[in-house]
């Protein structure tokens, strides 16, 4: 039995799908009644929640054999913060495996977690690493790029807006480079490194393709759409101003300060695990969103 964390998650659903198949699955979840996909895939259902660790413990009940903890949120609210969700909720998991000793850990972070990164972001991904890192359990993290694919919060965002408006608002110069990852890639190598011995106590780096710059991937997916933009450079002292008004006034904002403080870093790797520790071939990034995006 696996037990999954955050599997009604953009990464959690697919993982899901492809555990199912050869694995017996169940899955810690806030709303059993949100959760109809998960039950078709084949899933069992525990209700709880990461911020109680005694659901957590009843949900690692009967044999459960490892855990892939996905939680994770990309924007703070009143009641989850990346504090409480990312390095408290990451606590309790570790904690409660130890407790019911379980030893096969997967985790999900981010590319860019570092301890004083600017993003908060990535601060709690890493300080949530050095939890796991000290558990003494048998981890495998992973480290990925943007995440792209059907159903995520990136290239279909961008999609929508390229679709609603003539005029795309690019912040800053647009020229920061990433190297999106394609989901069934990244779940692929999960699924690979849950019986290789070889990944335990290891941080993997995984990312795409090819690298792009933020204006080339505006560009690409009006490509795909078949759509003419014009594209329009915002300072980013004007967009961390918008932000920060939007945060103060809605409370799941559609940009963030924090957001935008990682979208000044290039997001890229030096050392892709996708092909040198997993064999897999990544997918290339055009491909990969002319499977969903119409």
């Amino acid at each position: 039995m696996i037990l999954v964390t955050g599997g009604t998650g953009f990464v959690g659903k697919n993982l899901v799908r492809a555990l199912t198949r050869g694995c017996k699955v169940r899955c810690l979840v806030r709303d059993p009644g949100m959760a109809g996909s998960l039950v078709q895939a084949g899933c069992e259902l525990v209700q709880g929640d990461i911020l109680d660790q005694a659901s957590i413990l009843n949900a690692l009940s009967d044999n459960v054999e490892a855990v892939f903890h996905l939680v994770g949120i990309l924007v703070e609210s009143k009641g989850a913060t990346f504090r409480s969700v990312h390095v408290e909720g990451t606590r309790n998991v570790v904690e409660a495996c130890t407790r019911k000793n379980i030893k096969r850990y997967l985790h999900i972070s981010a590319l860019g977690a570092r301890e004083n990164a600017k993003s908060a972001y990535y601060r709690t991904k890493w300080d949530a690493e050095e939890i796991i890192k000290g558990s003494g359990l048998e981890y495998t993290i992973f480290r990925p790029a943007v995440i792209f694919g059907k159903e995520d919060r990136f290239t279909n965002l961008f999609a929508g807006l390229i679709k609603s408006f003539p005029v795309f608002f690019v912040p800053g110069s647009g020229r920061n480079k990433m190297q999106p990852v394609f989901i069934k890639d990244v779940v692929n190598a999960m699924c690979l490194s849950l019986k290789n011995d070889n990944t335990r106590k290891m941080a993997y780096e995984v990312a795409g393709a090819g690298i792009h710059t933020f204006d080339e991937i505006i560009d690409l997916i009006a490509a795909i759409l078949g759509k003419k933009i014009l594209k329009a450079h915002i300072p980013m002292s004007i967009m961390r101003m918008n932000a920060a008004l939007m945060e103060s006034i809605f409370p799941r904002p559609l940009l963030t300060v924090d957001q935008l403080i990682m979208l000044e870093e290039d997001n890229i790797v030096s050392a892709n695990a996708l092909s040198e520790v997993f064999g897999l071939k990544p997918t290339d990034f055009t491909e990969g969103m002319r499977t969903y995006l119409h």
